[in-house]
């Protein structure tokens, strides 16, 4: 299954690599390398993760220690809709 990264998420990996890489850019390179297995694991398992549809219809997670990616599963692809740091108030966050 194809996984398409919307643009919302795709800023949240872009504002993760700019914090990360001003600390250390090799953990900022290993979190993304991470991130990208997970995104590949959904494509072949897109139902693996959590059901979070509390926080919105479809929503699913999986982590990526310490962050979680948020996806939905359509017909023909999986949709990362966000990627955020654990301990950020993930309610707030689909609220905005």
């Amino acid at each position: 299954m194809k996984v398409v990264v919307s643009d919302r998420a795709d800023a949240d990996l872009v504002r993760i690599y700019r914090h990360l890489s001003g600390q250390s850019p090799a953990a900022a390179d290993s979190l993304l390398k991470e991130i990208a297995r997970k995104f590949r694991n959904l494509s072949d398992f897109p139902f693996i993760g959590r059901d979070r549809s509390m926080l919105s219809s479809g929503i699913r997670s999986i982590v990526a220690h310490p962050y979680v990616i948020f996806y939905q599963v359509e017909p023909a692809s999986v949709v990362i809709v966000r990627v955020l740091h654990g301990r950020r108030d993930i309610d707030a966050e689909f609220q905005r």
